[in-house]
């Protein structure tokens, strides 16, 4: 499941972002330059990175610029990458298929953005959990509400894969927030609208992005299944243990929607040129101009000092330009970025196989700094003379993994990013689980900070009481941080499940001591002895058994839970009647426990660890089967 959040949170964390200023007149792409700085990225890059192959596009001025292929489509036959010819998988930048398709409903009158979708789904309904019903506009900017999940959301065969509005009959996560209120990037609400595609056009989501973008835009080397002809092609998708390549299986997404486009690098050109030219490819229009300039403006955003989201891209600024952008990573093996600057027509398209969270910013920065430099350098912000930074201190929780419904929450105990003030007044953000490096900010005016040797910027938003409760940041901008209270911490939970195992620890060898060696023990206490160890035996086996699942079996929970993993569950479960025949114990026989002596306030001890530990579980969804 880590590497799985990972995919999703640093589509955000690797977007390079800097200062909103007037654009500057877009730069002419001298064909030969670019050529010789490509292929000195790529060739520096790649071994950088280990990345076994990669494929880049540019396209400008209505035509490909540029487009080569770099290093092994597989390593082993030393097939080389072709642009025309290898298949990658680009994981969520399948995502602008799946709303260009929408958008193409809408244009033709057969959807309203803004209507209950409940209305052109037959196959089931969205619960009616809030007053607001879901629209297709909420689903197109990721504002539906939806929790999100990943165990059981994929096959590991084609035959496996469940059709697209069946899955989500049974799999749609639950409505934990109204819609329109918060971005929260989600695979469910994006497959919810391809279904909504199926439902309306009579066709599978596969044949009709097939037949209504795809084939129009001459884009004969991509698909959403699996035909033979591409699977010959397929790159070989790479995962790194150590500093060695492995070959990896491919799996396959009930969320067809959401992430399973295959293509090639020329493929993706002609995308890009029908969104870069008003919807037209040659002599193809697959969205009209004015439904084009609709899908490209902004649709929601957070805060004013921020990018926001269009009807499908993200957004963002980058040297003055306005930038449409779109990640993808299927884990651990490819990743992806479709980029366009929609103001100079000019589109960039990477892809390599093997997912890694570093070369795309590398390349955008580079590619930005080259040929679109700022123009005009905005004035430096200037540190507030009376920052309040202790104001902002804390742990904070990304949304992406506010996950309340299943077992899943749990990868919220090492997502939390903490805010440290410092004596200068400046703050000091340390990512959680040194998924990114720490950054320093300074306040320029009352929850608005700048980085420090960057071009970060971070804000915070307060309730009716002035108290802070969110806070964003242009590293990833479309990111809720919403603060937390003290037993919501890592630190706080850690240092309880550590007492606690250690209490279990000690339970467990002091009743396997008093079984063996029962001595003059009173009848009694001998059973409070049994029943602490008990409980101690099976929460030390439980949190082994978690440990396990979480650290190697966090892939494998995307295929559904197996006989071991609901087992691994269970363990606990046993702990609840223990603990209350342990405290029935107490009651009824307190005053028969020796005193002066250690029964009594041992049993306290454990008996306060088995309920600090149940409620531990409760609160990480891990009391029970919640897959």
């Amino acid at each position: 499941m880590k590497k799985l959040f990972l995919s999703l949170l640093l589509l955000g964390l690797c977007m390079t972002f800097s200062q909103p200023v007037t654009a500057a007149p877009s730069a002419k792409i001298d064909t030969n330059d670019l050529a010789v700085f490509l292929d000195e990225f790529f060739t520096s890059n790649l071994e950088t990175y280990k990345i076994p192959g990669a494929v880049v596009a540019v396209v400008g001025d209505g035509r490909v610029l540029y487009e080569q292929g770099y290093g092994y489509a597989d390593i082993d036959s030393q097939q080389p990458v072709d642009t025309a010819k290898t298949i990658f998988d680009v994981g969520s930048v399948s995502k602008l298929f799946t709303y260009t398709a929408v958008m193409q409903l809408v244009e033709q009158g057969q959807l309203d953005l803004h209507a209950d979708v409940n209305q052109y789904l037959t196959h089931f309904q969205v619960p009616s959990t809030f007053p607001q019903p879901i629209t297709a506009a909420h689903l197109l900017t990721h504002t539906a509400g939806f929790d999100e999940w990943d165990i059981g959301a994929a096959a590991q065969s084609a035959e496996q894969v469940i059709p697209l509005c069946d899955y989500l009959a049974q799999r749609l996560p639950p409505r934990v927030r109204p819609p329109g209120e918060q971005f929260v990037y989600s695979n469910h609400g994006t497959a919810l609208a391809g279904c909504l595609v199926e439902e309306i056009s009579g066709q599978r989501f596969g044949e009709y992005v097939r037949e209504h973008i795809l084939t129009p835009l001459g884009m004969n080397h991509s698909s959403f299944g699996w035909p033979p002809d591409l699977i010959a092609n397929m790159a070989t998708g790479y995962e790194l243990r150590g500093n060695s390549l492995y070959p990896f299986p491919f799996y396959y997404r009930h969320y067809t929607p959401a992430g399973e486009l295959k293509t090639t690098a020329i493929d993706m050109t002609h995308f890009m040129l029908a969104h870069l030219q008003n919807g037209s490819y040659g002599n193809t229009q697959i969205l009209q101009p004015e439904t084009i300039a609709l899908m490209h403006q902004q649709q929601h955003k957070h805060d004013d000092r921020l990018p926001g989201f269009t009807y499908g891209f993200f957004e963002d600024r980058i040297n003055g330009h306005r930038i449409l952008l779109h990640g993808g990573d299927t884990n651990p093996t490819f990743s992806s970025l479709l980029f366009l600057l929609p103001d100079e027509k000019v589109g960039l398209f990477v892809a390599h196989n093997r997912a890694e969270w570093n070369l795309r910013p590398a390349l955008v920065a580079a590619f930005m700094e080259r040929y679109f430099p700022e123009a005009n350098s905005p004035a430096p912000s200037q540190p507030s003379t009376n920052p309040q930074s202790h104001r902002y201190t804390g742990y904070y929780l990304p949304s992406i993994t506010q996950r309340s419904s299943n077992i899943e929450k749990v990868m919220g105990l090492l997502a939390q990013f903490r805010l440290t003030a410092n004596p200068d007044g400046t703050l000091t953000l340390q990512p959680g689980g040194g998924f990114a490096p720490t950054s320093h900010w300074f306040e320029v005016e009352p929850g608005h900070f700048q980085q420090i040797n960057g071009n970060g910027v971070m804000v915070f938003h307060s309730d009716e009481n002035n108290h802070i409760q969110q806070m964003y940041f242009s590293h990833a901008h479309m990111v809720v941080f919403t603060r937390l209270s003290w037993y919501q911490t890592t630190p706080f939970h850690l240092g309880l499940l550590l007492n606690t195992l250690l209490i279990f620890l000690f339970a467990s060898i002091v009743g396997l001591f008093k079984f063996w060696i029962k001595g003059k023990t009173e009848r009694q206490s001998l059973t409070i002895y049994y029943l602490a160890a008990l409980i101690g035996l099976l929460n030390l086996l439980f949190s082994i058994g978690l440990a396990w699942m979480l650290l190697t079996q966090s892939f494998a929970l995307i295929f559904g839970p197996t006989p071991i993993h609901y087992l691994i569950l269970a363990l606990p479960l046993p702990t609840i009647p223990l603990t209350l025949a342990l405290f029935l114990y107490l009651i009824r026989g307190w005053h028969n426990l020796p005193r002066p002596g250690i029964t009594r306030p041992y049993s306290l001890l454990v008996f306060g660890a088995a309920i600090s530990f149940l409620w531990f579980l409760s609160y990480w969804n891990l009391l029970g089967f919640q897959f």
